[in-house]
């Protein structure tokens, strides 16, 4: 049956397949696809021929054309939205004809309705959630079956930044018996842990499809992370007619507790049995940790005081769009925890059940987020319409924000590192008591599917909500500093003192990769916020203009509130839990200046996934391995004896900074975040070195670079999974003769790629590039550019060479196989 089901789908198993009936089949391949509105594509009998052959999860949108014309403007990247059609042809087994089939959709933005046989099965708004439909009575066994999918995004913008087009996330066929653990239906939740034991409460509810009662009994076996079996137990046997919740409560012995420099996993298998026969079992990794919030004391982890060291991330993965790849969102997870992230706010909407397994088992706290507009616009502007665009989710809020925020919740719950539900986002509805009934609402509907974590909101505008009330429901309120809040710490502590305060979003800063600006600059100065000036670094400006698309990396470059300042803010308040920096990485929309920028600057990760100067001071702050960093570069041809403004970030007790070989000065970090010597420039080589207790430990060099020469290709893996799927990041370097990097080259690399892989995308960062995220060339941006590639089903060697104009050609190697 394992084989027959697997060379029918001509796919792979996304879980080890069992003898108890169920089993899950990555749905993902030989799709079928067309932009357009064609009427009769919903039925089996279509002629799709022309359309494109795709895998998903894919975006339709990122393939452009980008244009300032597209109706989705800046706030979406000037992408194309549209109408698209997707189509799966399958067969099954007649020998699953007395099995329950189910579809499951990780998520299809937006406006998804799907048939089967020409069987119309339901339709989902919400671009963000997932959702499953039975298919069991329309099928036909033995015969050829049609899966068609409509999307439509044409209505536009229906969100303030880019969102993609299509069936984007991962979808799964699961086959079960009649008799089975309902979806979403384990729930484990730690009661109470000491160093003997973690006592363990286990809800499942038991579906029964036979049309009749039958007994059964739940066995639960909890493995360690060696598969060793630590606990067992089970139910008495009982009838169930259609549907039943079993509890049962176990003591898990001498508990290793899961953290973020820790991140321990179980795996709890619940098994159901009839008679003496398992007919369903469903694994799900459990971590056993308990945390807390205090209105004095912050966080706490398994009563261990920390900060919350966070970062919001939208959705999209770059130049992929909003196209899921696995192996790229974990790249980008590395990249975090060597700079000390320590958890992520999905913003602002539920994310992929593939993050929230990776932040499981990377050791990642999650501020699991539902929403982005309720139903209200802000009290104040021209704004006519409700909600925050047009097109949003105000259009839907009344109808699905209770079934959505309930898919959530029960799709997330089990996850140790979820530790705050948020409801929304800068909900205008806050500024209004409305809002506060609204919210009331929504926080009954978490605590009925999890009574056990905290919830909470981003709140801008903090005054408003003050005064409607809905700042004071909340159980952790959030202070997003966009509209002044990051300035109301101290003053809300003092007037609300029972309130536990975290910073979930600050700050809002600007860099581009290679680009500095001695003089400050503010995107405003709202009088009702306020702002923390950073001072000028030169009294005239020492690099001279730059384009409106790009900003300092000298943490001079904002909103109301440099890097610096607010860590420095959430640092040394007790009460502050922590803080999540907006953003982690670079994304698509809101382009504050428009076309042809399809980005701004907010990221302390630059799209490619190449950190930007302010990467190192959030890990001279969030990390204890000694390190330092310098900037700007050292290629200013033509300021020969003019002052430079050299920084350094570091966690060590003291830097010595030497311009070839001759001391310029050692300095004590003391409680700076930072610290700045004035070089006249001449080429050369600049040198930091971190000391503690007056030794050496760490140094960092940076070399004027001749002219381009030369470039150098750098894979992130020499082997990847032949797969279909798996991706290799290659990191494209322009370099001079003696390789020095050339942080000033633009030049522009041809790709070839021969092999078992073929090219995903390229990309070089630049906020307001207009070359394409697809095909075979990309210029450098400040001497980078990526290529990523994917994997094809079949093992074997893969070859790239990259070529351009004067820097010759040069060639890399990796393998694909069957891991």
């Amino acid at each position: 049956m394992m084989a027959f089901w697997l060379s029918i789908f001509n796919c792979e198993a996304s879980e080890p397949l069992d003898d108890t009936g169920r089993q899950k089949v990555k749905f993902d391949f030989d799709w079928k696809f067309s932009k357009g509105d064609f009427p009769f594509a919903s039925g089996q009998i279509f002629d799709d021929s022309s359309w494109e052959d795709i895998d998903v999860p894919h975006d339709w949108s990122i393939a452009g054309p980008f244009s300032k014309d597209n109706p989705v403007g800046n706030v979406g990247a000037f992408a194309p939205g549209g109408i698209g059609w997707y189509r799966k042809e399958f067969t099954l087994p007649q020998s699953d004809s007395e099995s329950m089939i189910n579809i499951e959709f990780g998520g299809i933005y937006m406006n998804s309705e799907v048939w089967i046989n020409g069987h119309y099965l339901g339709k989902r708004p919400y671009g963000y959630i997932s959702f499953s439909y039975d298919l069991t009575p329309y099928l036909k066994f033995g015969e050829k079956n049609m899966l068609a999918v409509r999307v439509d995004n044409s209505k536009e913008p229906s969100a303030r930044w880019y969102t993609g087009s299509g069936i984007y996330r991962h979808v799964y066929l699961i086959k079960t018996n009649k008799t089975h653990v309902a979806r979403h239906g384990v729930f484990a939740t730690t009661e109470k842990i000491t160093d003997d034991a973690a006592s363990l409460k286990i809800k499942t509810v038991i579906q029964n499809d036979l049309g009749r009662p039958g007994e059964f009994s739940v066995v639960h076996e909890i493995f360690d992370a060696e598969n060793k079996l630590v606990v067992q137990i089970a139910s008495p046997k009982t009838e169930i007619a259609d549907e039943k919740e079993d509890i049962r409560e176990v003591q898990l012995p001498k508990p290793n507790l899961w953290s973020p420099d820790s991140p321990y996993l179980y795996v709890l298998k619940t098994k159901i049995k009839v008679g003496n026969q398992i007919v369903d079992e469903v694994s799900t990794n459990i971590g056993i940790r308990e945390f807390s919030f205090s209105s004095e004391n912050g966080f706490s982890l398994n009563g261990v005081n920390m900060k919350l060291q966070g970062v919001n991330n939208h959705s999209d993965l770059g130049a992929l769009g909003a196209a899921l790849n696995d192996r790229v969102l974990e790249r980008r997870l590395e990249i975090l925890k060597e700079m000390g992230c320590n958890a992520i706010r999905t913003a602002h909407n539920p994310p992929s059940e593939v993050l929230l397994d990776l932040c499981d088992k990377m050791g990642f706290m999650v501020m699991d987020e539902a929403f982005d507009e309720w139903k209200e616009s802000w009290p104040f502007g021209n704004k006519k319409n409700e909600g925050k665009v047009e097109y949003g989710y105000h259009l839907y809020f009344d109808e699905w924000a209770e079934t959505d925020l309930r898919e959530l919740i029960t799709r997330d719950r089990n996850h140790p590192s979820v530790i705050l539900w948020s409801v929304g986002n800068e909900i205008p509805d806050a500024c209004f008591e409305i809002g506060a009934e609204r919210l009331k609402r929504l926080m009954e509907v978490v605590r009925e599917e999890d009574p056990t974590r905290p919830i909470t909101s981003g709140i801008t505008h903090m005054h408003l909500a003050n005064e409607s009330g809905y700042a004071s429901l909340l159980d952790v309120t959030g202070y997003n500093g966009g509209g002044g809040s990051a300035f109301m710490y101290e003053q809300d502590h003092e007037t609300y003192p029972n309130r536990k305060l975290v910073a979930t979003e600050v700050l809002h800063s600007f860099q581009t990769r290679g680009i500095y600006q001695s003089q400050s600059w503010y995107r405003d100065k709202n009088p009702l916020g306020g702002v923390m000036e950073v001072p000028n670094l030169a009294e005239e400006e020492v690099f001279g203009e730059i384009s409106k698309y790009y900003s300092s990396s000298y943490d001079n470059s904002m909103v109301r509130i440099s890097a610096r300042d607010s860590w420095r803010r959430t640092r040394d308040f007790p009460y502050m839990a922590g803080e999540f920096r907006w953003t982690g990485f670079d994304y698509l929309g809101e382009s504050m200046f428009g076309w042809p920028a399809r980005l701004w600057n907010f990221g302390i990760i630059d799209m490619c996934g190449f950190p930007k100067d302010t990467y190192y001071f959030y890990q001279s702050q969030w990390t204890e391995e000694p390190m330092v960093h310098i900037l700007p570069h050292w290629n200013w041809e033509g300021k020969e004896g003019v002052e430079i403004p050299v920084v350094a970030y570091s966690n060590c007790e003291s830097v010595e900074l030497f311009l070839d070989g001759k001391s310029l000065g050692e300095q004590v970090m003391a409680n700076s975040m930072d610290l700045v010597w004035y070089v006249p420039y001449q080429a050369g080589t600049l040198t930091a070195k971190g000391k503690n207790k007056g030794m050496i430990v760490t140094e960092k060099t940076i070399k004027t670079a001749g002219s381009a020469s030369k470039i150098e290709l750098l894979a992130d893996r020499k082997v990847i999974n032949a797969d279909g799927q798996d991706v290799v990041h290659i990191e494209v370097n322009i370099l001079d003769q003696d390789n020095n990097f050339v942080p000033t080259a633009s030049n522009k690399i041809n790709f070839k790629v021969s092999g078992e892989a073929t090219i995903l995308a390229v990309d070089n960062g630049d906020p307001k590039s207009e070359e394409s995220f697809v095909g075979n060339t990309r210029s450098a941006f400040n001497g980078k550019s990526i290529l990523i590639l994917k994997a094809t089903k079949e093992a074997g060697d893969i070859s790239i060479s990259a070529e351009s104009e004067g820097l010759g050609s040069v060639q890399i190697n990796v393998k694909s196989a069957k891991l």
